[in-house]
C-alpha cells in the first residue's frame, strides 16, 4: 500500500483529475487513495481470493490511468472509474467463467436447483433470464447502468450513491428510473425476438 499523500479535503477529484491529464502522478495518487476502498469492493464480488482482487483493482486503476486523456468530465471521475472498474471486472469474469454476483446465472439457477419447489425448468428459465438481463446491462450507457448496479445489485441508498458519484439525489433517481424502463424495454424484446 501506498503512503498516504498530504491533501486538501477541499479539494474535488475534478480538481485531482485535471492535474492527473496535465501529468501530475501524484494528484492521480490521491485519486487512488480515495478510491481504493470502491474499486476493491467491486473487485472482491468477482473474485474468489483477496490476491486476485487486489490484482484486479490494481489492474483497473492502471486502465484509468492509461485512459485518463479520454476522461471529458473530471468533475465525473468516481463514476468514471466505477464504470471502468465495472468493465474490468465483468472482463474478468467472463475470462474465468465465474460470475459471482447476485444476479449471476450460476447463482440464480443453483439457488433454484436447490429449492425444492423449482422444477428444473424454472431453474433454466431462470439462466436465460439472468443471461438477457446481462445483455440488456450492456446495451446500457454507463450513466444509467452504473446508477442502476449500485442500486440494486449493491443495494447502497441514493444517498450513498450520491456521495460515491458525486451527482445529486434527484439525478440519480432518474437516471435509475430510465435505467429501469430501458431494460424492461430490452428484456421486452429479446423475450419476443424469435
Amino acid at each position: 500500500m501506498m503512503n498516504a499523500i498530504q491533501t486538501d479535503a477541499t479539494e474535488t477529484d475534478g480538481t485531482y483529475a485535471r492535474r492527473a491529464q496535465d501529468g501530475d502522478q501524484r494528484a492521480y495518487r490521491v485519486l487512488v487513495e480515495r478510491y481504493q476502498g470502491m474499486v476493491f469492493d467491486l473487485t472482491t464480488q468477482y473474485s474468489h481470493t483477496t490476491a486476485d482482487a487486489e490484482d484486479l483493482a490494481q489492474d483497473v486503476f492502471l486502465r484509468a490511468y492509461q485512459k485518463l486523456d479520454r476522461l471529458r468530465n473530471p468533475d465525473q471521475f468516481a463514476s468514471w472509474l466505477y464504470g471502468i472498474a465495472l468493465n474490468r471486472c465483468r472482463d474478468y469474469a467472463k475470462d474465468v467463467r465465474r460470475d459471482t454476483h447476485p444476479f449471476s446465472a450460476t447463482e440464480q439457477t443453483a439457488q433454484n436447483l436447490l429449492d425444492s419447489d423449482s422444477s428444473q425448468h424454472e431453474a433454466l428459465e431462470t439462466d436465460d433470464r439472468s443471461k438477457r438481463l446481462w445483455a440488456a446491462l450492456d446495451e446500457l450507457s454507463e450513466t444509467y447502468a452504473v446508477p442502476f448496479l449500485l442500486k440494486y445489485r449493491d443495494g447502497l441508498s441514493y444517498k450513498a450513491m450520491s456521495k460515491r458519484m458525486d451527482v445529486s439525489v434527484g439525478a440519480l433517481k432518474v437516471r435509475v428510473h430510465r435505467a429501469r424502463k430501458k431494460l424492461q424495454a430490452l428484456m421486452t424484446e429479446t423475450t419476443h425476438d424469435p
